[in-house]
């Protein structure tokens, strides 16, 4: 809900909400008795009639004299009693309601939010990306490496400003370095006896309510009624099979994965203090050796467990892996998965995002997490944290570090790709600035063959001249079409930022948002007010933050006219009303709130 409304909450506000430390009772007492002292105070008469109105909405058709007489009947409750309890919570609910809606919204923010919603832009262009041409250029010089790195090192990369329009950013994001002992389903799948006929019938015979499907009730009339109809055996025998060789193959995963937890947790056997209360240097040098237990657990099962340990990776790093990337846990409560890079981030010695009550315990350096499943099905893997890295400038423009991931029989020796160098990036990226020139310059080449080839031949002779069609590559220029774009509000991204805090792969969507925003704001500028399409094509549009030129060959906007502004504009005035409202609400039932607007305390007995 807060993400598909829009909501400016962040999950940690909504967290807070749950994490009370005190009883739900006090918290109670205080709202109840705020909303008293505003003078908001609802009659039973007036609870009573508004449940009349509300019970039939809630429960299929109930009525109130069948829902608060089963009450009265199973709980005992008088009705007074319950009208006046929830006469208290409408109004908390409405004091809650006027605080939070308090600040007036104008006219002037409701036509520019509904313009930029229901305005949008088509544009049909060719990119000529720096990219395309870097690899031709010259080796930059120390001097150059060095002055480019000293001025960009304090910077995340890809976070654009007017001080960095080109999003360099050499600053070195939170990461960690995990060890890991895991298995291939594939693997075990060869280990597993598949299901007999007995199994499966047995199986069917149990759950046969699993199996039906609504059918015509007529099968030459597809439009009849539905009814319900159990399917036989010979039509889901294969089905079930199947999901039955694959509980196997789970299970025995994960009792291989517990019993590696079970050795490598022997330690808390041996102590008599909790884990909880052992120090990091301590659990390091207690927690038993992950390449000794996957050997001996191999050895056991007669399959392969993998042991080894990564690189410094960042969470964006570890969402990009094939295997890391789709690691989760199972959260409290139905069908609640949890992310492994959401898991491992929010250790305390990073912080760097936020776990829900109803997700999973937080970890702690060393601790085995797991067994995490894979989404795809393909492996199931028990990790723990051995080292962090806070954010930080690079300690030199020669800095380099592992970044390997998981190997499962892959080359021994790490690819060079595992090794992450600064300067290697710096390089790049100079590489790339100073073919922005070639890039314009092609662009310019590539409109005077527009006027003499057309838009189809130019970009069939510029691929011939640049492309990569040998190396069985698509092609390099093509002629893009896109359409119903709409303009991105500060509002918007901040409302974004707001809801990814405690995520730590989330601002890399915030920066994508952002540059997003601004190439589509750079194309309505254009586009002149009192025109819908853009007559001086083409035109060559440079745009920073891709590091790239854009030969545009059409721009049309779709503008919101007066008739449907005076149509929306109340629906919009309501719907920026909820939003403000909602968003506040997240501060206003904040439990810490709550004792700090009633200046709870408790009473102290007076020794005088």
């Amino acid at each position: 809900m807060m993400r598909a409304n829009r909501y400016r909450i962040s999950d940690k506000q909504i967290n807070d909400i749950y994490r009370r430390p005190m009883g739900s009772d006090l918290y109670w007492y205080c709202l109840e008795n705020e909303a008293q002292l505003a003078g908001i105070r609802i009659s039973n008469e007036q609870a009573g009639n508004h449940l009349a109105r509300t019970i039939p909405q809630l429960t299929s058709g109930a009525t109130y004299s069948q829902l608060i007489g089963a009450l009265i009947n199973r709980r005992g409750i008088p009705e007074k009693e319950i009208l006046t309890a929830f006469g208290k919570l409408l109004a908390v609910l409405e004091y809650a309601g006027m605080i939070c809606s308090s600040e007036d919204i104008t006219t002037q923010q409701i036509m520019q939010t509904a313009s930029w919603e229901n305005e949008t832009i088509d544009v049909e262009f060719v990119k000529f990306d720096s990219a395309v041409f870097a690899e031709t250029q010259d080796q930059p010089s120390e001097e150059k490496i060095s002055a480019h790195f000293d001025k960009y090192k304090k910077f995340f990369a890809g976070a654009v400003s007017e001080e960095n329009p080109y999003g360099f950013g050499y600053k070195l994001p939170d990461r960690v370095k995990l060890e890991y002992i895991a298995v291939r389903l594939d693997d075990i799948a060869e280990t597993v006896t598949p299901p007999t006929q007995e199994e499966t019938e047995e199986y069917y015979q149990k759950h046969i309510k699993q199996f039906t499907a609504q059918v015509p009730s007529e099968a030459n009339d597809p439009n009849s009624p539905q009814i319900e109809r159990t399917q036989s055996y010979a039509e889901v025998a294969s089905t079930i099979s199947k999901n039955l060789l694959q509980n196997k193959i789970n299970s025995k995963a994960e009792r291989i994965l517990q019993e590696a937890k079970t050795l490598t947790e022997a330690y808390l056997q041996d102590t008599d203090m909790e884990g909880q209360n052992l120090s990091v240097e301590q659990l390091s040098r207690m927690v038993g050796d992950y390449e000794t237990t996957a050997e001996k657990l191999s050895k056991k099962n007669e399959i392969k467990v993998y042991a080894g340990q990564t690189g410094l990776l960042s969470a964006a790093d570890i969402q990009a892996d094939e295997y890391l990337g789709g690691l989760y846990l199972k959260g409290y409560g139905y069908n609640n998965p949890v992310r492994l890079t959401q898991i491992i981030f929010a250790v305390d010695e990073l912080a760097a995002s936020e776990l829900s009550p109803f997700d999973v315990p937080k970890p702690r350096m060393y601790e085995n997490i797991g067994p995490a499943r894979d989404v795809s099905e393909r492996i199931i893997a028990v990790v723990r944290v051995t080292e962090v890295r806070k954010a930080c400038e690079p300690e030199s423009v020669n800095q380099t570090f592992s970044k390997a991931i998981l190997r499962f029989g892959r080359d021994e020796e790490p690819a060079i790709r595992d090794v992450y160098s600064v300067k290697e990036k710096v390089v790049e990226d100079l590489k790339k600035l100073a073919a922005m020139d070639t890039a314009k310059n092609t662009a310019d080449e590539f409109i005077k063959q527009v006027v003499k080839d057309g838009w189809e031949g130019a970009i069939v002779r510029f691929n011939e001249l640049y492309g990569r069609q040998d190396e069985g590559e698509p092609n390099v220029f093509e002629l893009q079409n896109w359409t119903e774009l709409r303009r991105i509000s500060r509002e918007t991204i901040g409302t974004l930022a707001m809801q990814s805090e405690g995520n730590p792969v989330a601002q890399l969507s915030v920066d994508r948002v952002v540059k997003e925003g601004m190439f589509i704001g750079q194309l309505y500028s254009l586009v002149p007010q009192d025109a819908n399409r853009l007559d001086t094509v083409p035109l060559i549009m440079e745009f920073k933050p891709n590091m790239s030129y854009y030969v545009i060959k059409n721009i049309m906007v779709k503008r919101l006219e007066q008739k449907q502004y005076e149509r929306l504009k109340a629906l919009q005035a309501y719907k920026e009303d909820v939003i403000q409202s909602q968003s506040m609400a997240a501060v206003h039932f904040n439990p810490e709130n709550i004792l700090k607007r009633m200046n709870f305390r408790w009473a102290k007995e007076d020794k005088n």
